[in-house]
């Protein structure tokens, strides 16, 4: 668990989506039954640092700004033919403005004889990922529309979270 763990993090930086610079906590879930994730780290943005605060009390949830699943699911099913797709890793594709970086580091090393290093990046376990989410889907779909009319408005109806549903 602990090379896959390790695997999980290297994957992290050599793609760029975290960076070495108090730090959040984050441990791994195993589940060797999984057909795709078989280990899932999990981050803790309500764990409370020394002024018993945490980064989730300081955060705003932000507005809904997707349709409810009811309603794709209710368009999803009126086509003969329909498709799904994923984003993947969506969370880890969010630019964090770098003077909000510190808010959102973890600490981590490879070996127990390493030192450890600070990473920052945009985690899947505080309270506005979201929001933040699909509203840079939405604000690309929007800035994209007279390029790609068809995909703009897939985008902009028919995606919950991560996951599209469409003809």
């Amino acid at each position: 668990m602990a090379d896959l763990y390790r695997n999980f993090v290297k994957e992290y930086v050599e793609l760029g989506h975290m960076q070495i610079i108090g730090a959040m906590s984050h441990h791994g879930v195993y589940r060797a039954d999984s057909s795709t994730t078989e280990l899932r780290v999990v981050f803790d943005a309500s764990a409370a640092f020394t002024s018993d605060v945490s980064l989730n009390n300081c955060l705003l949830k932000g507005g809904v700004v997707q349709d409810d699943l009811f309603s794709i699911l209710l368009r999803f099913r009126k086509h003969k033919v329909s498709f799904t797709a994923d984003v993947e890793k969506m969370y880890r594709k969010i630019w964090v403005n770098p003077d909000n970086c510190n808010f959102q580091r973890n600490l981590w090393k490879n070996r127990s004889c390493e030192e450890p290093s600070l990473y920052t990046l945009l985690t899947y376990g505080n309270k506005s990922a979201p929001y933040l989410a699909t509203r840079v889907l939405n604000e690309l779909a929007t800035d994209e529309r007279k390029k790609f009319p068809l995909v703009s408005a897939v985008a902009l109806k028919d995606f919950y979270v991560d996951d599209v549903r469409q003809l």
